[in-house]
């Protein structure tokens, strides 16, 4: 069975997808971790576990790797929200491919049987809707793509 361009496309996506979760979840949990450590640091100095010094050091050190952390998590999310946008116009052109599909062996049945009738409308209806939806999607990615290469240029 030979997997189409799209199914792969799509399957690239949602390996994409998985590894940004864990990547985010990764991201979070280090945050988290920086955000315990700034809190706990000022009380080793109150019981003299620490230096000031050193201890206004680390914490120095911690907020730079937590706003990094934090930076990186913003950038992974705006990946993360542009690869599903496209994994989702993707999912939109395989349902339109598949309700031609089934529209055309419809209309080559030639019934005329008023059930027959009614989901060929009903697919025509769902084709013609969603073809738009999908067409702007990819319109809108394609000038973005167009815009930030033609941008690239420009800087060079």
């Amino acid at each position: 069975m030979a997997i189409s361009q799209l199914e792969q496309a799509m399957a690239t996506l949602r390996l994409g997808l998985a590894e940004m979760r864990a990547k985010e979840d990764h991201m979070d949990a280090l945050v988290n971790q920086f955000r315990t450590q700034l809190r706990r640091l000022p009380r080793q100095v109150v019981y003299g576990q620490t230096s000031l010094e050193s201890s206004l050091t680390a914490m120095g050190e911690i907020e730079e790797r937590l706003e990094d952390a934090i930076s990186n998590r913003r950038r992974l999310l705006a990946i993360k929200d542009t690869a599903t946008q496209e994994l989702e116009a993707l999912q939109l052109l395989k349902r339109v491919d598949e309700a031609r599909s089934k529209l055309a062996s419809l209309k080559n049945g030639n019934s005329a049987d008023e059930e027959v009738q009614a989901e060929i409308r009903q697919l025509e209806d769902f084709i013609a809707a969603n073809s738009r939806q999908a067409e702007q999607a990819i319109t809108e990615r394609f000038k973005e793509r167009t815009e930030r290469t033609n941008g690239d240029r420009a800087s060079s």
